[in-house]
């Protein structure tokens, strides 16, 4: 298969540092090497910030922005976009396709405050709350050819660590939540629901969606997450019922992962996306 990787290596707009580590170690542990031997075409993509000075918010914008062009002119030449990223947001780049297109969205969290129920402040913590429209309008009206998804059309797996106001933002919302206890079965209806209104989907995987017992990929990781083959069942339903036409694979702290099993991990998954894409 054809494959162009996005390299986006910033956590809170710092480079490699924390989770921003992630996408360079993943690189050098072979990851793309991997890849080429199994016959695939591999371009990678590595983006920098374009400006100086940028607010924590600019510099995820301004690599979403990035990631939109990208995407796109990947997606032009027939190339499947994967996209290693230090922090979920990312994703709502890879989003701004112009077409109508679902999310499954794999997490430990919710990714769902806005600017008045976050009690941290982490602007990576409202990712969801940016591409379903909710925050940031001016911002993100500034990437490319992205357009808000509807709730009804997101479907959450996996999070199970949530402040109590974004617990109420998600119960009162269209987004379809799904436990990891809940999967795979309960995901087939889910998908079967979707593919009426959108025949297209994006995969985000963050990776602390999965069991410490797995392995821990950040210091957020919690336990009561998603197996490995359990993943992998999530990612072959969803290539069952749509066109898988991405996906991001974020959140990987190195320091958490001494032995380096989420870099395992992550290769499973990601031969596991490319077989549920098809040819």
């Amino acid at each position: 298969m054809r494959l162009t990787v996005f390299q986006v290596p910033y956590d809170s707009g710092r480079y490699a540092e924390r989770m921003g580590r992630g996408p360079l170690h993943l690189v050098e542990r072979g990851l793309l090497r991997t890849l080429e031997a199994q016959g695939h075409d591999v371009e990678l993509v590595p983006l920098r910030l374009t400006d100086g000075f940028v607010t924590e918010a600019g510099a995820a914008v301004d690599l979403q922005r990035q990631l939109a062009q990208g995407a796109t002119q990947a997606r032009a030449a027939r190339r499947l976009p994967l996209v290693l990223a230090g922090n979920c947001n990312a994703t709502l780049g890879v989003l701004a396709s112009g077409e109508r297109t679902g999310l499954l969205w794999l997490d430990a969290h919710g990714d769902f405050n806005t600017p008045a129920t976050s009690r941290s402040g982490f602007f990576d913590g409202m990712s969801l709350s940016m591409i379903t429209g909710d925050v940031w309008q001016a911002l993100v009206a500034t990437v490319p050819g992205f357009q808000p998804l509807a709730e009804r059309d997101v479907i959450l797996v996996g999070a199970r660590d949530l402040d109590p106001a974004e617990e109420q933002r998600l119960a009162s919302s269209q987004i379809v939540r799904l436990a990891a206890d809940d999967v795979p079965d309960a995901l087939v209806p889910a998908l079967i629901n979707l593919r009426q209104r959108v025949p297209r989907i994006h995969l985000h995987i963050d990776l602390d969606v999965l069991d410490p017992s797995v392995g821990r990929a950040n210091a957020f990781a919690v336990p009561g997450g998603l197996l490995l083959a359990q993943t992998e069942a999530v990612i072959a339903a969803a290539g069952e019922h749509l066109q898988i036409v991405g996906a991001t694979f974020s959140a990987y702290d190195p320091e958490q992962d001494p032995d380096g099993r989420i870099v395992r991990a992550v290769g499973t998954l990601l031969g596991a996306v490319i077989e549920a894409a098809g040819p």
